[in-house]
């Protein structure tokens, strides 16, 4: 099996759930049969968005220097454990020298696979990851409509986020995350922040969800045993 490298950090419960998912979609029937990961959890990152929205310092230099050394790790390729972080993937690829598993393109073929007669798809994401349209543009490709939340809808998402599960309050953002999700109309919600994840289980919806999080984990165990 090849080893597949995760840049973490951004925040660390949003790695932890990629490799738990990670470790669900093996379905290993022993220690042996895990594939081999580096996670290179590196929360010192600099904030995606903020940076996007010209407040912030530029990541860029920090992904990289993790990236590189995921490939000196002995990684076949790579993952990011962020959504927003997509923004810079074509550069963080670049430094690495080894291929990037993509989040939103694995999400996208997903979609179009599993949900043939969806057409407009609700992207829940930072303000950053909208910004530069990270599913916008491969939706657009797929033939797809990505839904606008709207300013108030996007300001209670980025409160989901923030001061929910990034400060380790996710249980008390759970009525503000389904009430959200009432007021948005779309075939497909789609968990584009890979905190968001964490709040389905807390959830009651009708609603159907694809998230990210999983799809890239099933991608990054299909490639590594391949």
């Amino acid at each position: 099996m090849k080893r597949v490298g995760i840049i973490g950090g951004m925040g660390p419960l949003a790695s932890a759930d990629l490799y738990m998912k990670i470790i669900e979609e093996t379905a290993a029937g022993g220690d042996q049969e895990n594939i081999p990961l580096v996670i290179d959890s590196y929360p010192q990152i600099e904030d995606r968005t903020a940076f996007i929205l010209g407040k912030g310092e530029n990541p860029l230099p920090r992904l990289s220097e993790s990236a590189v050394r995921l490939k000196n790790a002995g990684c076949r390729a790579f993952a990011m454990a962020c959504n927003t972080a997509h923004f810079f993937a074509d550069d963080v690829e670049a430094a690495a020298e080894i291929p990037l598993i993509h989040i939103a393109e694995v999400t996208v073929k997903a979609i179009r696979k599993n949900y043939p007669n969806a057409h407009k798809i609700a992207v829940l994401a930072t303000i950053g990851t909208k910004k530069a349209k990270i599913y916008d543009d491969p939706l657009k490709e797929a033939g797809l409509i990505s839904v606008d939340l709207g300013e108030e809808n996007q300001a209670v998402l980025m409160d989901c986020i923030y001061k929910g599960v990034k400060a380790g309050k996710t249980a008390e953002y759970v009525g503000a995350f389904e009430n959200l999700l009432g007021k948005i109309d779309a075939d497909i919600y789609v968990v584009a922040c890979t905190e968001l994840p964490l709040f389905l289980p807390l959830i009651k919806s009708d609603k159907i969800f694809v998230d990210p999080t999983r799809e890239l984990a099933k991608a990054i165990v299909e490639f590594s045993r391949s």
